[in-house]
């Protein structure tokens, strides 16, 4: 066979192998992605945006004056995680410490109610 005959025939590692068909696979649509469409009412939130049982527990385990109830009701994600450092300081304080400093310099910060929270579950903390 001639080496400038054109077959249908090329090699899989030839760059210019079956360049047209390459091209129409990447323009449709996968039937995976299809698929993802048609479930995508089916998942729910993200677990992070309301506080999972572990993070009630923890809250229920706390004194009452102590329990960060705003915190939770309104930031569930950042009271997962410190339920989830409670039980090793050097983490908490870490974590603590990150939420006190604004390493993005755009963060509006959180209001006094949910500050006092913080404020009450350090010094619970610390007593601990």
């Amino acid at each position: 066979m001639p080496i400038y005959h054109k077959s249908a025939l090329r090699p899989r590692r030839d760059i210019y192998a079956n360049a047209e068909e390459r091209l129409v696979l990447r323009q449709a649509p996968s039937q995976m992605s299809v698929e993802l469409e048609e479930h995508k009412h089916l998942r729910t939130a993200a677990p992070t945006h309301m506080p999972l049982r572990r993070t009630l527990m923890w809250a229920a385990s706390l004194p009452p004056d102590v329990r960060p109830i705003v915190l939770m009701r309104d930031f569930a994600r950042i009271a997962n995680l410190i339920a989830l450092t409670w039980g090793d300081p050097r983490f908490f304080h870490a974590y603590m410490e990150s939420l006190s400093t604004d390493k993005r310099g755009n963060r509006r910060g959180f209001p006094p109610v949910v500050l006092a929270e913080l404020g009450a579950l350090q010094r619970y903390r610390d007593t601990l």
